[in-house]
């Protein structure tokens, strides 16, 4: 159920939505990948894994900001589309940055494990 275009900034306040959701310390591609499901595809955040309540203590060490090369790709691709917080991106533009962020998971440099899909669970 793709969707017309999507603004990058909606792309990474919903990763950062996620992010938090999770209880991550920062937030990773993994994340940024489960923002574009959720805003293209229709996933809910709460198919992304378990959340953690705000009202219970997060574990030490969490920054709140994002993997350095995730970052770095965020700033690029907000520079490629002239520093705009309005712009959108194609969907083939989308698809150009799910392809850059998966390469970022595959070679350890996206910040973190991917979320984990609760979507198929069972309970016991």
């Amino acid at each position: 159920m793709e969707t017309d275009d999507v603004r990058l900034a909606e792309i990474l306040t919903t990763a950062a939505a996620v992010a938090d959701f999770l209880s991550a310390g920062d937030v990773t591609a993994a994340h940024l990948l489960a923002a574009i499901a959720v805003l293209r595809d229709g996933r809910t955040v709460e198919e992304l894994g378990r959340p953690l309540s705000p009202l219970v203590r997060r574990p030490p060490g969490l920054h709140g900001g994002a993997a350095p090369a995730v970052r770095e790709l965020a700033q690029r691709w907000y520079a490629a589309l002239g520093s705009d917080l309005a712009a959108t991106m194609t969907p083939g533009e989308v698809r150009h940055f799910e392809a850059e962020l998966h390469l970022l998971v595959e070679s350890g440099r996206g910040g973190g494990p991917e979320p984990q899909d609760t979507s198929r669970r069972t309970t016991s």
